[in-house]
């Protein structure tokens, strides 16, 4: 049995016969994954600690007309 991670979207695959675990091996978008390969100090569970992506505030929409007399 092998587990297979997609580079693009994280999602992950098993096989078990061993005709599919060789045409995943020359797959270019999959890595092969298992339990052992993982590191102890990996944590899927864990919260990220970093700062988020905060936008500088504008105001919204189109501005104002300004008459020109």
């Amino acid at each position: 049995m092998a587990t297979f991670r997609c580079l693009q979207s994280g999602n992950t695959v098993t096989f078990t016969l061993q005709h599919d675990i060789d045409s995943m091996r020359g797959h270019a978008g999959y890595v092969r994954v298992d339990e052992e390969e993982l590191s102890p100090e990996f944590d899927p569970n864990k919260q990220r600690d970093d700062t988020p992506f905060t936008a500088p505030a504008r105001p919204r929409g189109r501005p104002r007309k300004v008459a020109t007399i």
